[in-house]
């Protein structure tokens, strides 16, 4: 019977799959990619899913074989790609080792080292179960079923309306309340807060293009991951999205100039990471256009783009944190967006030469 495999927001992948008692048989990838007659564009995708979603629930693997029909009359031996006895610890080692073996079965003598298809149809066995329990367990759905993704997906000209004000926002609202529980943890990547907090990117995405459309965004509307509108937005509103467990040191943001400005001084340290915080930053920057159409400097009124000509001139608009004085400023501090103020670089320095003066004298 055919399936089609679904990510983990339950929307179906172009991937298709036939589940028998007992087997999986995951049809090859084909077609030039973008052509009309591409097929099973998603195939290392819902492979990886297949093998992830295997070995979360235990479930045995007794092995797999290449199974395209080029290679059949070939003895079994010589297309097994995965052995009962040599199975890794995690998914992801998993996908790579049947990937590579995988390159090899049916490669031509003359064919160049690293060369082969690793998207051939391939079938699993993992034992005496119903095709019922198979296709629930792998998260497949019957193919007269599904639902093209692109009925209910946004496009990218509407997820483009986030901008770093509606992720300062959502990331603010996440930290205090948690993330909808319409969105799990994430799998495979964290959002690093300014403070190294880690978040999962898509919740704090969605959360996002709520606010910015108006309505309720869930995790069907978009997909995340590397090369997606998703963290493309989040990265250019300044937030580092790192694979998981991986943390990074604020103070790395620092520059040299930063690091003597401080002088070892706590206080003044700390003041230095909240207003460096990249996300911070970009997101009263969006702020202050919003409300003004332009950035210029709240002291001097300086116009940078009407100083130096182009907009590269708005590169002058630093962030400064005017209403919280920084020996007020706890370990659990909330910034809001009108607490800060964007200056000019000239203004930034020149108060920040009397807050270090201030914070001698005391």
């Amino acid at each position: 019977m055919e399936f089609v495999v679904t990510d983990n927001e339950g929307l179906p992948l172009d991937a298709t799959v036939e589940v028998e008692s007992g087997t999986i048989i995951l049809r090859s990838r084909g077609g030039a990619a973008g052509s009309p007659n591409a097929r099973n564009r998603d195939y290392s995708t819902a492979l990886r899913l297949i093998l992830r979603r295997l070995l979360d629930q235990s479930i045995e693997i007794e092995g797999a074989w290449v199974d395209s029909s080029r290679v059949q009359q070939m003895p079994l031996g010589e297309r097994q790609i995965l052995f009962r006895d040599d199975l890794p610890e995690t998914s992801e080692q998993l996908f790579t080792r049947m990937s590579r073996r995988m390159q090899a079965v049916g490669r031509l003598p003359d064919a160049g080292p690293g060369r082969g298809n690793s998207n051939k149809r391939i079938r699993i066995e993992i034992g005496a179960r119903s095709t019922g329990d198979i296709a629930h367990a792998i998260g497949a759905i019957p193919k007269d079923r599904s639902v093209p993704r692109h009925a209910v997906r946004l496009s990218a000209e509407q997820l483009r309306k986030v901008t770093a004000e509606h992720v300062w926002q959502a990331i603010s609202n996440i930290l205090l309340e948690g993330p909808s529980e319409n969105y799990g943890p994430s799998t495979d990547y964290d959002l690093l807060t300014d403070a190294g907090l880690a978040l999962p990117p898509k919740a704090v995405f969605g959360q996002a293009a709520s606010l910015a459309l108006g309505r309720i965004v869930g995790p069907n509307h978009f997909s995340a991951g590397l090369g997606t509108p998703c963290f493309d937005i989040l990265q250019k509103a300044g937030y580092r999205i790192v694979p998981k467990r991986e943390t990074i040191d604020p103070a790395e943001e620092l520059s040299a100039g930063d690091k003597v400005w401080t002088e070892g001084n706590v206080r003044l340290l700390t003041h230095l990471r909240r207003e460096r915080g990249h996300g911070l930053s970009r997101a009263k920057k969006a702020e202050f256009i919003r409300k003004h159409g332009r950035l210029f400097c709240e002291r001097c009124k300086m116009d940078p783009v009407v100083v130096f000509g182009d907009q590269y001139g708005e590169a002058c608009i630093e962030v400064h944190h005017h209403k919280t004085a920084v020996a007020e400023m706890g370990t659990r501090h909330e910034t809001r967006l009108d607490d800060l103020q964007c200056l000019c670089a000239n203004c930034h320095r020149y108060v920040h030469r009397i807050m270090k003066s201030v914070a001698a004298d005391n």
